[in-house]
């Protein structure tokens, strides 16, 4: 074979290397409608931050943080403090709930976490902020929790105390009735030098190489701070994890809340987050706005995709009103066994939840990019 040959065959494997990379996936017109069965909302609760999964039982189950509103459940001096929304922080816990769908309706079926109330473990107050995951045969259930750390501000005790865990069952039945094992010490800790006061959010994937990637949010200073988001990496699904590198270094492109996954189909990386850029708007038209970020190796060359908008800060109902929300935030994806996303929860409030509207949860199930119509329910 000539060197012309050889030249040619090249050309065309890398052709065809680029293709299968290409950064095509679009969510545009393919969120469909919400109606009453797709808002989870509970009585005397703020609702917060929902991951889905399908059980073994064919049901679909829905991880979720709460919390009391007002000052229901406060110990003494926290009344004000931790009050309506605020109260996250040190009394937030994950739920589960359960539906025939995965679009819904959700009910509430058990408490799966809460803080340990141990003062030695680095878990004492609050779980919050679940992302359910099956690697294996096996649950795992990622959540942040906190114990103080030394501040002058009271708040900040327990917001830089925050850390990143797992609880790891055999199956998402054992896992609602009370049956798995919670890690004793954090996955993910801030460093002090890259990750800074905070490492809260995760989302985990399996990548490219069979390891396990953690994406999650930290900051950029040793107090405060612009929020910054991190790779870790894993030969296991519960770590050890060490820092990989940045997802983003670009100020204009400042984002939280990321929903992380390995695109098989398209061999590159994919994250919905929350638009957090206050000023430029290179990842969407809108502050909150849900957005869609990518990349090939997973770390380094992370930008806004092709089609970075996935969501404006509202929804569209049955008739076809929209309606604005002034929180649309915490969006997880559900998947079925082809690897294709069939539903997208977010946390959302249709008033501001820090002036005592509680929040609750919106279940977006996903047309298919094919034919436009809805993924089957079940």
């Amino acid at each position: 074979m000539n060197a012309r040959s050889l030249c040619l065959i090249a050309a065309i494997l890398s052709a065809s290397v680029c293709a299968w990379a290409a950064d095509t996936l679009d969510f545009t017109g393919r969120l469909a409608t919400i109606g009453p069965d797709n808002q989870f909302s509970q009585p005397g609760y703020y609702v917060w931050g929902g991951s889905g999964i399908r059980g073994e039982d064919g049901k679909y189950y829905l991880f979720y943080s709460r919390w009391p509103v007002g000052t229901n459940g406060r110990a003494a001096g926290d009344e004000m403090l931790f009050k309506d929304m605020k109260g996250w922080l040190k009394y937030s816990e994950i739920a589960a709930a359960a539906s025939a769908s995965p679009a819904g309706p959700f009910h509430y079926v058990a408490t799966i976490l809460k803080g340990t109330g141990d003062t030695n473990r680095w878990d004492c107050f609050n779980a919050h902020n679940p992302q359910i995951q099956r690697f294996g045969g096996q649950i795992y259930l990622y959540y942040i929790a906190n114990n103080l750390v030394a501040n002058k501000d009271r708040w900040m005790q327990h917001a830089d105390g925050q850390r990143i865990g797992v609880a790891i069952a055999d199956s998402v039945t054992n896992l609602v009735a009370g049956k798995f094992q919670r890690n004793a010490q954090p996955l993910v800790s801030p460093d002090s030098t890259n990750t800074f006061c905070r490492a809260v959010n995760p989302s985990v994937t399996q990548g490219r190489d069979g390891r396990y990637l953690m994406m999650f949010k930290a900051r950029s200073a040793p107090t405060g701070g612009r929020m910054t988001m991190w790779i870790a990496s894993a030969d296991k699904p519960d770590g050890p994890f060490n820092l990989d590198g940045p997802v983003i270094t670009n100020p204009r492109w400042e984002a939280e809340d990321p929903c992380f996954w390995y695109d098989r189909e398209r061999d590159r990386y994919y994250a919905i987050v929350k638009d957090y850029s206050r000023q430029q708007r290179d990842l969407s038209p809108q502050f909150g706005a849900l957005a869609l970020l990518t990349s090939v190796n997973g770390t380094g060359d992370w930008q806004p995709a092709t089609h970075s908008l996935v969501s404006l800060r509202e929804f569209t109902d049955a008739d076809g009103h929209k309606h604005a929300l002034t929180n649309l935030e915490r969006p997880q994806l559900l998947f079925d066994e082809r690897g294709k996303p069939i539903c997208l929860y977010a946390a959302a409030g249709e008033e501001d939840p820090f002036t005592g509207h509680p929040s609750f949860n919106l279940q977006f199930a996903i047309r298919d990019a094919g034919t436009g119509d809805n993924l089957p329910a079940k």
